[in-house]
């Protein structure tokens, strides 16, 4: 019933499963996802659950999860800033690939990675692969250029199902930010 219109927005607390139903979920619709999480930390954290959880005895995890935009695959996680960099082509470094700064139990300092999307394009990689669903991880935490490249993302990648996951939407912010959390 929940998922007739290809879309699935889920408010949980903390800690309630929402990564574990997000999986559940996107194997039920069975496409081929790109997750998207705010952070390295919960990026890999995704992988693991599924390797830990959801993958037969035997079933190579490798084969069928990739952290690389580049090397996509059946599973494919990745960060928002990492969208972002594959839509505008950006060569570098990326700091602290979205670890929260409010967060004051984070004390390890921030991951960072070398990124070279130079002559990359993501759309038509992920169009090669297949791409049906997009599973967004703490939508909550997208600033405005991810927005933008997420939202360019999915319009020039055609009709996706989505799963938008959060633990906390922006109820006190703007009009114009609801709308296109919403969106």
């Amino acid at each position: 019933k929940y998922v007739k219109d290809g879309k699935v927005h889920i408010v949980a607390a903390p800690g309630s499963g929402k990564t574990t139903l997000g999986i559940e979920l996107i194997r039920r619709m069975n496409e081929n996802v790109l997750i998207l999480a705010p952070s390295v930390t919960i990026r890999e954290q995704w992988v693991a659950r599924i390797k830990e959880g959801f993958l037969l005895d035997g079933v190579d995890g490798d084969s069928l999860i990739s952290q690389n935009l580049k090397e996509p695959k059946a599973i494919t996680v990745a960060t928002y800033q990492a969208l972002h960099s594959a839509m505008v082509r950006y060569k570098g470094t990326l700091d602290g690939v979205g670890e929260d700064d409010d967060d004051e139990m984070n004390v390890a300092a921030p991951k960072t990675e070398e990124v070279d999307f130079e002559g990359f394009n993501l759309v038509q990689a992920m169009k090669d692969n297949k791409l049906g669903l997009l599973c967004l991880d703490e939508c909550h935490h997208l600033r405005s250029e991810w927005w933008k490249a997420l939202e360019q993302f999915r319009k020039e990648c055609g009709d996706l199902k989505v799963i938008a996951l959060t633990a906390t939407p922006p109820y006190d912010s703007t009009r114009v930010m609801w709308k296109r959390y919403m969106d």
